[in-house]
């Protein structure tokens, strides 16, 4: 049955079988021909007596209020950042009105009835916050009546001891029960589910709750651990303990549950590195081919052993010296990644001097990486043999060496070749994290090699009291980027407490991974093999980011943990960036010189001069690089430049200009499967880095609408010309506007989901030219710590394949799971019952999963088969995350729902029912296959398609009205923009269609994105031609005299589609 989304009335379409009531599922079946798709009725599992369809028709479509699927989250690509820079505020019907009034942009399908009752009630003057205002408005209009009991001849008639009221005791009952404990719609529907399973029996109800506590240690739990640790006074309020216990789960548990659950280890990948045309995973990345914890370590050649970072004898023309730096996978094939070596005369011409001269008959040079051919992908027949060099990092130790030595390494600085000191490099994995010989017996079993990736973040447990809990998140980098972005796969190590001490917390931890470098056999699947894990990277934001390095923070005079720039020449262009980073083993000698220092002050002053701690890290008793394998994150750092961004903007605007962009803002044509955004105006400060990152994608279009120089700000334009040395105002208004253009224009190559050569070259060009535009047009972005970032980004989606391997989009979605735990505890011992809570979810995911209980010989298999019987309860828990679908390939629309129907009349006033549409329609039935059709039946147009998956409860793709389009056809892909959604029965068979009109593309460019003509012809297809793994943005071409912020003059048929349109997570 469809709901008619109107204010009043409801229809119901009889199924065929009119016994049985249910919503008519539109689902599409591939035909024989492989080109047709069409829709059938297809009955629920129900039976609904008449008068309760009603009721279960709203409840359908009702989104809960207090709960919503962290799956539904991750489609729309919404986080949570719990910093004070993002704060969100509490919620009010205050704060309500005032952030969404009634002209603010709304999706229709996104709101509530209450929701869309209140903008009703706004938009009708009865919320005026003018009293003047109001006392006019109630002489000439009456109030309104918005709830109200039915009357006598409405009431139901029925018998019973509780009639008129309820039919029985069980509705009196679990009414009472929904009202007393405000029961949300997605709550009451699983309950349902599970009263109406097949195997359900009210005897077995357990009538005390407590026992179902006890329950949990009947599970496969992980070990909770306990130790004492110090609380800091300087944090923590004067009532507070000094030493307090701490709780956190073994690693090495966590990696023997996750490699015996079959649906984790089919996941998993172990083996050398990739190279690929788009790189998006891991293994992708130079860093796991490198490194011979991660990748293939080594391999035979005639006989002969060859490492990683062994140097060789190769050939190409004629025989060279070459660095193996990686052993590598390419069409399935092994192959060898060289670096060069050059001997003295393939040295440049003004470099050749008498010293090197006299040098070169014991000397080599390396040639820097990032030099175009200094990398080259070799056969493994064209090594020829082992040759002895020394890399010379200590210049003390040159007369005990006789073999051949590199001490000078060749690169490139503006565009000049240059050598430096090899001091000044990084070493190669081979030598900071060597992988031991194994020996016998344990050659003989399998090896897995497991990436681990550690968060950490502070997040605020409660809304209204300052008390931050620190939590630790491990992944496995061995899944796909696909599967590394679900809930489920974000394991908890524990919570740091409020005051604790992060080193102190992590010590177990660091003894585990010790062992785990040096490899434990396990029992795996049944059979005994060798676990190597090793530390990949480690996440956090900029200020606790460079406290897990040893660093010191950004205020110091260098607070950069990957270079020794100083914090006056942070956006400095002049940076030699090759000969100022960090290198571990050069911190490592800076570390001894503080700890050899006779007083306390001479270490602090030892520490200052080269921006660090007073004493390495704990995570420096492992085996990584500490300035290599520490990342800035993306998000942070994106949405930190773009909040300042927008703040400058609105600050810089009169009154006047703030009026307009408020008015042009909203009235955008935002994506409707967006979520309201704040307004930017008056809650700038309760703006969340996914809030950030989503106007930054439109900014450039609604500034371009209205920004004159007449809204700013005398002295602030004034400014702003002076550092650009931009004479003409119209010229400094455009050049504010290509400033939000180049920062969504590297914001989009930032969270690029794959990379390939050109486009790392591409994304350091924008790094490059945003970094130099904002440092010398603004004030607030020079040697701004989160624009020097721009310098490390391209050489970390290098290592780590792309930037998106080392967000933390996801993992700040995990704080918000046990920010709702909080509330459902006692608060008094937080970090216990967080912890707790979540080893019963990953008990219980293990045993849905079909995963090993040590316990047993054997795995039980029930749980799997609640996930067919309990859809309701199952589907949207994030622990059983269904797997998503592959987007790099394209995708077409199947099983299709049709809701919010639109009156005939209403519908051919833009849709007539014609010759020409019946022409159209018969041309979409025959590229379908079919050759005749008739029109006895009317269509019905809806405003909303849904596609769901093959179980009907989780939305895959959602289509609105309005919406442009990717479409499929014979001469590739195009675009379109949807003009109307129906369905056409044929033969008692239902048939989804759009009616489309294409873009053409025109050789024109608009703020840096393609111009396109929407053509006048009309083209009726069927919704499969749509293509759901394309995300696309279309903005009308507005010009001063045609269009205004109520509505666009379509007249003018031109759009830009938008190129800094993307999914962030």
């Amino acid at each position: 049955m469809i709901e008619l989304n109107n204010e009043e009335d409801v229809t119901i379409y009889e199924l065929p079988n009119e016994e049985d009531y249910g919503e008519v599922n539109y689902e599409l079946y591939e035909l024989s021909n492989n080109e047709s798709y069409i829709l059938s009725n297809e009955k629920v599992d129900y039976k609904l007596p008449i008068e309760e369809v009603d009721d279960k028709i709203s409840n359908d479509c009702e989104m809960s209020n207090e709960i919503q699927s962290n799956s539904e989250m991750l489609n729309n690509g919404l986080f949570e950042e719990e910093e004070e820079l993002f704060e969100e505020e509490p919620f009010n019907k205050e704060s309500f009105e005032e952030l969404f009034d009634n002209n603010e942009y709304f999706s229709e399908d996104e709101l509530s009835d209450d929701y869309e009752e209140f903008n009703f009630n706004i938009k009708d003057g009865l919320c005026s916050d003018n009293d003047n205002d109001s006392e006019v408005q109630s002489k000439e209009i009456s109030d309104k009546i918005v709830d109200k009991a039915l009357n006598s001849e409405q009431m139901p008639h029925t018998d019973g001891e509780f009639a008129p009221y309820f039919k029985n005791v069980t509705e009196a009952l679990m009414f009472c029960w929904i009202q007393k404990h405000n029961i949300s719609t997605r709550a009451y529907d699983e309950l349902v589910d599970i009263i109406n399973h097949p195997k359900f029996k009210s005897e077995d109800v357990v009538t005390n709750i407590r026992r179902f506590r006890k329950f949990r240690q009947r599970l496969p739990l992980l070990l909770i651990k306990s130790r004492k640790v110090h609380i800091s006074n300087k944090k923590t309020p004067s009532t507070s303990r000094e030493i307090k216990d701490i709780y956190y789960l073994s690693i090495t548990d966590i990696i023997w549950h996750s490699l015996n659950n079959p649906s984790l280890f089919g996941q998993m990948y172990f083996g050398p590195g990739k190279i690929v045309e788009k790189n998006i995973e891991l293994w992708h990345g130079d860093l796991w081919k490198e490194s011979p914890r991660f990748g293939c370590a080594f391999t035979q050649i005639n006989g002969k052993i060859y490492n990683c970072g062994d140097f060789v004898v190769y050939k190409e023309t004629v025989s060279k010296i070459g660095r193996i730096l990686a052993i590598v996978e390419m069409h399935g094939e092994l192959k060898i990644i060289i670096q060069r070596v050059l001997r003295f005369d393939e040295l440049p011409k003004n470099l050749q001097s008498n010293d090197r001269r006299k040098r070169s008959h014991i000397e080599v040079w390396l040639l820097d990486r990032e030099i175009e051919n200094a990398v080259i992908t070799i056969e493994l027949q064209k090594i020829i043999k082992h040759i002895t060099i020394t890399i010379l990092y200590n210049d003390d130790a040159i007369n005990k060496l006789s073999s051949i030595i590199i001490r000078e390494i060749l690169y490139k600085y503006q565009g000049h070749l240059k050598l430096r000191s090899i001091m000044y490099s990084y070493r190669h994995p081979s030598e900071f994290a060597p992988l031991d010989p194994l020996k016998e017996p344990v050659t003989q079993l399998p090896v897995y090699k497991l990436y681990i990736d550690m968060y950490y973040d502070d997040f605020g447990t409660f809304r209204s009291v300052y008390h931050s809990l620190g939590g630790v998140y491990i992944q496995i980098g061995n899944m796909s980027f696909k599967e590394r972005k679900k809930l489920k796969n974000h394991f908890v190590l524990g919570f740091v407490p409020f005051g604790g001490c992060f080193e102190e917390f992590i010590e177990p931890f660091i003894s585990e991974m010790k062992k785990l470098e040096n490899g434990i056999i396990m029992n795996i699947q049944g059979n005994a093999c060798l676990v190597i894990a090793s530390l990949g990277d480690v996440t956090a934001d900029l200020p606790q980011g460079n406290d897990i390095v040893g660093v010191k923070r950004h205020g110091a005079n260098k607070g950069c943990r990957t270079c020794n720039a100083t914090k006056d020449s942070f956006t400095s262009n002049n940076l030699d960036l090759r000969s100022i980073s960090r290198y571990h083993h050069q911190t490592d000698e800076q570390f001894k010189e503080i700890f050899a220092a006779s007083t306390i002050t001479e270490r602090k002053e030892i520490a200052t001069r080269y921006g660090l701690c007073l004493q390495p890290t704990i995570i420096d008793q492992l085996r990584w690089e500490r300035h290599l394998q520490s990342p800035q994150d993306i998000y942070h750092v994106t949405a930190g430049k773009v909040l300042r961004f927008l703040k400058i903007t609105i600050d810089a605007l009169l009154p006047e200009g703030k009026t307009k962009f408020t008015l042009y803002w909203k009235s955008f044509e935002y994506p409707k499967t967006w979520q309201k955004l704040p307004n930017p105006i008056s809650h700038i400060d309760s703006f969340m880095m996914s809030d950030c990152l989503r106007l930054a994608m439109m900014l450039p279009f609604i500034l371009n609408r209205f920004l004159k120089y007449k809204h700013f700000k005398q002295s602030e334009i004034e400014k702003f010309q002076a550092r650009t040395g931009v004479s003409r105002g119209d010229l400094a208004v455009k050049l504010w506007l290509k400033c939000w253009i180049l920062m969504a224009k590297t914001m989009t190559m930032v969270f690029k989901h794959s990379f390939t050569e050109d486009d790392y070259i591409k994304l350091q060009e924008c790094l490059d030219n945003e970094r130099t535009l904002f440092s010398r047009a603004f004030k607030d972005f020079e040697n701004l710590p989160n624009l020097h970032v721009n310098y490390h980004l391209a050489q970390h989606a290098r290592n780590y394949a792309t930037l998106l391997n080392t967000g933390v989009g996801i993992k700040e979605m995990v704080h918000k799971i046990f920010k709702n735990i909080v509330l459902r505890t006692n608060r008094k011992n937080i970090e216990l019952d967080l912890l707790k809570r979540y080893n019963t979810l990953f008990a219980m995911r293990h045993l849905f999963d079909g995963g090993v209980d040590s316990r047993f010989s054997f795995t039980n298999n029930s749980f799997k088969v609640l996930l067919h019987h309990l859809k309701q309860l199952l589907d949207d828990w994030f622990i059983i995350e269904k797997p998503e679908e592959d987007t790099s390939e394209a995708r077409r629309i199947s099983n299709i729902y049709l809701k919010k129907p639109i009156s005939r009349r209403k519908a051919e006033e833009n849709l007539p029912n014609d010759f020409t549409f019946r022409k159209e329609l018969s041309l979409a039935y025959q590229d379908m296959g079919y050759e005749t059709v008739f029109f006895e039946n009317p269509c019905q147009h809806y405003e909303l398609a849904c596609s769901v998956d093959d179980d009907g409860i989780n939305m895959q793709y959602r289509l609105h009205v309005g919406d442009a389009v990717a479409i499929f056809s014979k001469e590739g892909k195009s675009f379109a923009i949807i003009r109307s959604i129906f369905s056409h029965e044929k033969n008692g068979q239902h048939f989804a269609f759009i009616a489309i009109n294409r873009f053409e593309i025109t050789n024109l460019m608009k703020l840096g994105c393609p111009v396109y003509r929407l053509q006048d012809t009309r083209q009726i297809c069927s919704m499969s031609v749509v293509d759901t793994s394309s995300t696309v943005h279309f903005v009308h071409c507005c010009h001063d005299d045609e269009c205004n912020s109520d509505e666009h003059d379509f007249g003018n048929n031109l759009y830009m589609r938008n190129i800094y349109f993307f999914k962030a997570i």
